[in-house]
Formats: structure tokens, C-alpha cells, sequence
């Protein structure tokens, strides 16, 4: 749908067309919402992107699982692990938990993998 332009409701307006006028009004307002709204959507995945990018640079993968790199006053600090799978598929932060199987190990409860 193309949007209404301004000189043509001017011109509707000049030739006593307005009725017609109100109805490319109406169109314009219309159209002025729908973009306001794709705008709004755009900006909430910008804003969603820019945080996975800041927390992938974070990031860092050992021993089979990610791990979150918090900077304290005598270094760094490792926080995880972090579901490998779930990271790196769906880019989600998924914590792993310690299972009670012999010889140990991590679940994710997300992705049902072990590791």
C-alpha cells in the first residue's frame, strides 16, 4: 500500500475534495502507525542483538562448556559452566547443572544433553 502523498491531499483539499482528503489523511495516519510500530520492533531486536554480542564477547568455551568472564579487583572471575548446545544453536545462556551419574558430569535441563 502505498502512502499518500502530501501535495496530492493538498490538491484534494484546493479542489473541494474533502472528503477524499480525509480518507488519504486517514491512510497517512495508518501508514504513520504501522511504521512506528516496524520502527519499535526493529529497535527491540537491535537492542536484543547488541546485548548477545556484548555477552558473547564474554564468553569464553573450555573444557566442553562456556564459561562467563567477570572482571573483580584481583583478575578475572569464571562463571558456569554454560550449555554449549543452547549457546551456540539458539544463542541462549543456559546454566549446567552437576549430575549425580558415576564419574559426574553436567546436564543441561534445556537441551536434555550431558556432558
Amino acid at each position: 500500500m502505498a502512502i499518500p502523498n502530501y501535495q496530492d491531499i493538498l490538491d484534494l483539499l484546493k479542489n473541494g475534495l474533502t472528503i477524499e482528503a480525509r480518507e488519504k489523511i486517514l491512510e497517512l495516519r495508518e501508514a504513520a502507525l504501522r511504521l512506528q510500530e516496524e520502527n519499535l520492533s526493529l529497535k527491540e531486536k537491535l537492542k536484543q542483538s547488541q546485548g548477545d554480542c556484548d555477552l558473547g564477547n564474554q564468553m569464553l568455551f573450555e573444557k566442553g562448556a562456556y564459561w562467563l568472564r567477570t572482571p573483580t579487583e584481583d583478575g578475572t572471575n569464571l562463571l558456569g559452566p554454560y550449555c554449549q548446545v543452547c549457546r551456540d544453536r539458539d544463542k541462549k545462556t543456559v546454566r549446567l547443572h552437576l549430575t549425580n551419574a558415576p564419574g559426574g558430569g553436567w546436564y543441561c535441563a534445556v537441551c536434555r544433553n550431558q556432558f
